[in-house]
């Protein structure tokens, strides 16, 4: 008996479709401060700037979602 195994490469790209959403939140203990989920990357990084700017807190967590589409290569 003899077995066959075929292989097919595939991509993962973000969904042309879809939009990337970023949202952030100050790791400062005890702030609590977090920046909405927005499809504007610039804006939310200008709010994690504004709160730096008022509080001095130097150090957030952003947080990229997409949505996802798996292709076959070649076809």
């Amino acid at each position: 008996m003899s077995t066959v195994l075929r292989y097919a490469v595939h991509r993962i790209i973000s969904h042309p479709a879809g939009e990337v959403t970023v949202s952030a939140q100050c790791l400062a203990a005890d702030c609590g401060w977090v920046a909405a989920p927005s499809a504007d990357v610039a804006a939310v990084d200008v709010a994690c700037m504004s709160h730096t700017g008022r509080t001095g807190h130097p150090t957030f967590a952003r947080r990229y979602e997409d949505v996802a589409l798996v292709e076959r290569v070649g076809e």
